[in-house]
C-alpha cells in the first residue's frame, strides 16, 4: 500500500486493505469517512 492510513478506532496503522465506514450525511450532504482495519472492522459488524 503506497499509502498507510491508520484505523480510526484502534489508532494502529494499517497493514493491508480494511475497511471505509461512511457517516451518514450532515444537513449540507457532507459524509465523514473513517478508516477501519479488519479487527476494528469485525468489532463494529457485530455491533450493528
Amino acid at each position: 500500500m503506497a499509502i498507510k492510513p491508520k484505523c480510526d478506532r484502534c489508532k494502529e496503522e494499517l497493514e493491508e486493505f480494511g475497511a471505509i465506514l461512511l457517516s451518514p450525511p450532515d444537513a449540507e450532504s457532507k459524509v465523514k469517512k473513517f478508516h477501519l482495519c479488519k479487527k476494528c472492522y469485525e468489532e463494529v459488524k457485530k455491533e450493528i
